[in-house]
């Protein structure tokens, strides 16, 4: 089934498509522009990488956060557009959620782990999951400092995405650095194994000051005054 995948969390923007034979073709644009100027060049360039055509894709998946509001609503409201436009079921997950899913191939270290992105300044988002991927805390926010106190690196290793690997520095950690690619094949091998489910969109994880909430899709295309 021919997937497209859209992420623009990581102030950059990425997309892929997983075709019907599992070969996963991949573009992504970390230009100092607006995601809003290049999600369109990056998905169609991912798309003529692809040999399909929009009207071959049988569904989409995008990210729905956590990370800066703006950029988050320009991957969805675009995911919305052409769902909607052509009429294919949309679903999400989080960031951190796809940095968890690990499929065709086994985590040599033998311990849990936590998925990490940057937020602001010395701030990350993270959440925690067991070496089977089995979700043990829900998304947090927290500084580098506490982040150690709170997941021990003896217990602990992370997972980041490796466009942030300049960003994020963990000298404590057994460190994993994954690109899109890889886990949007391992997220398609996961539903085709149906050892995953993934819900049809409904909200984003938005975080604001000075905590979580959850804001509703009738807000992607709004101007909030």
């Amino acid at each position: 089934m021919n997937t497209l995948l859209i992420d623009t969390t990581y102030e950059s923007c990425s997309a892929s498509i997983v075709d019907n034979n599992m070969h996963c073709h991949y573009s992504f644009n970390d230009a100092n522009k607006f995601q809003s100027e290049i999600i369109t060049e990056v998905v169609f360039d991912t798309i003529d990488k692809s040999g399909v055509s929009l009207k071959d894709i049988k569904n989409i998946i995008v990210t729905n956060g956590p990370g800066n509001f703006t950029s988050i609503r320009v991957g969805v409201s675009f995911a919305l557009g052409v769902a909607k436009g052509i009429s294919l079921p949309l679903y999400s997950l989080s960031s951190l959620e796809l940095l968890s899913i690990f499929s065709n191939k086994e985590i040599s270290i033998d311990k849990k782990f936590i998925s990490i992105m940057p937020s602001r300044a010395e701030e990350f988002f993270v959440q925690a999951f067991d070496n089977n991927g089995n979700k043990i805390t829900n998304i947090l926010k927290t500084t580098k400092n506490e982040l150690e106190k709170k997941f021990s690196p003896e217990e602990y290793f992370a997972v980041i995405n490796s466009l942030q690997k300049e960003i994020i520095n963990l000298d404590s950690f057994d460190l994993i650095a994954r690109s899109f690619k890889d886990m949007s094949l391992d997220l398609m091998f996961s539903l085709e194994k149906k050892k995953i489910k993934l819900n049809k969109l409904k909200d984003i994880n938005y975080f604001s000051e000075p905590a979580a909430e959850k804001v509703k899709s009738s807000w992607y295309m709004k101007k909030i005054k």
